[in-house]
């Protein structure tokens, strides 16, 4: 009298690419009317089958990061996120893909900063940074630098100003002057000049600033030529770097007296080459306006357990002004990986919900939690148990 019978497919499980389409049975009278399931003996029902289907060709869509920390650690700053274009393109194959398309799909695009707002930034010490020390090789020295207040220096806190010196050790004593050949001479005795090149190396052949030589012991890099016998006449080298890195300075040289003898460069004193016409050993010099990187303290880890991040503001000053002319090449870094005591077992993530519409329990029977989709559709059901 009543027999069941597989019915069509349900819908695909999947709006694009590859999903899951189940029968089902349905129990018909001996006419054919199909009728309630308590009619069929249950014993007998059959087991529904599963087939993959295919959707339509998946829409692509605008993917997201996390927000970055804040940019500043007090006051108002700014959060950062990545924002791609992805599409799954086949099963199981998701992939970032041009901006175009998703700007193509008409998909809105999600912001990629955002404000943030932190308590109001107080009066707080600003430091620069450290000078480059002047000990001479295998010696201590002092390096210094500029401390000032955000605001008032009356409303900093003497009792936190950060220390303005420091004790530093001057370079390794290995340390050499290293010359290259000497080029062509340039004209005949008197304006007649051989150039050289002169390094400061290290042991290792690494050239470092002249400063990390002794400048007693340079060697010469400009050399009179044109015949072998010349009279005495002045000779300037190359001028040193400015004493200042910003600013007004000076900047010297070193002018001899000399002579060629019989090929060999011989000394004279300053009067045989004529004192008024020697050529000045000093003259002012102006690098960069003085632009100045300061930072503020750093602060605490933002995590208490596990990795997070410690900031500081970083801020470019002319004098009192802040301004956008610093060099970003020697900018400070504003922040710092700070890797504390492992977090202990995170709890589930009770944001992981199954998808309305899928049929979990029966991807669980028929062990599709290992498929891209399920794994995402059923994520809260496909989870594994927590201890």
């Amino acid at each position: 009298m009543y027999r069941w019978k597989l019915s069509s497919h349900e819908p695909c499980s999947a709006t694009c690419t590859t999903g899951v389409m189940s029968t089902y049975a349905t129990c018909l009278r001996y006419d054919g009317i199909q009728v309630e399931d308590n009619y069929c003996d249950a014993l007998t029902r059959p087991e529904p089958v599963q087939e993959f289907c295919a959707g339509r060709e998946c829409q692509p869509r605008w993917e997201t990061s996390s927000w970055s920390e804040c940019s500043r650690t007090c006051g108002e700053g700014y959060q950062f996120r990545i924002v791609r274009c992805w599409k799954m393109l086949s099963p199981g194959f998701d992939s970032s893909v041009y901006s175009d398309l998703c700007e193509a799909a008409d998909a809105v695009r999600p912001e990629e900063r955002k404000i943030c707002k932190n308590s109001a930034c107080g009066p707080q010490w600003e430091m620069s940074e450290w000078s480059e020390c002047p000990a001479k090789c295998g010696e201590r020295g002092v390096v210094t630098r500029d401390i000032r207040c955000s605001e008032d220096e009356k409303l900093c806190d003497p009792n936190t100003r950060p220390k303005r010196e420091k004790e530093c050790m001057g370079p390794p004593c290995d340390r050499q002057w290293t010359v290259s050949d000497w080029g062509p001479c340039s004209g005949s005795c008197g304006p007649g000049r051989m150039i050289r090149h002169v390094y400061c190396k290290t042991s290792d052949g690494r050239v470092v600033p002249e400063s990390q030589c002794q400048m007693e012991t340079k060697p010469l890099a400009i050399h009179p030529c044109g015949d072998k016998n010349c009279p005495a006449h002045w000779l300037a080298q190359d001028w040193e770097r400015c004493n200042t890195t910003c600013g007004r300075g000076v900047k010297k040289r070193l002018v001899l007296c000399m002579e060629l003898t019989n090929g060999k460069l011989q000394t004279r004193s300053d009067p045989e080459c004529g004192l008024a016409t020697k050529p000045p050993e000093e003259s002012m010099c102006f690098e960069r306006p003085c632009f100045k990187w300061y930072t503020s303290p750093w602060s605490e880890c933002t995590k208490t357990c596990g990795m997070g991040v410690r900031m500081r503001d970083v801020k470019c000053y002319q004098g009192t002004d802040i301004v956008r002319g610093c060099d970003p090449l020697v900018k400070p870094v504003g922040r710092l990986a700070c890797d504390l005591q492992p977090c202990p077992t995170e709890p589930p993530d009770d944001s992981c919900q199954d998808q309305p519409g899928t049929n979990c329990a029966l991807a669980i029977k028929v062990n599709l939690c290992g498929h891209w989709y399920y794994s995402k559709a059923c994520c809260r059901s496909c989870r594994p148990p927590h201890s």
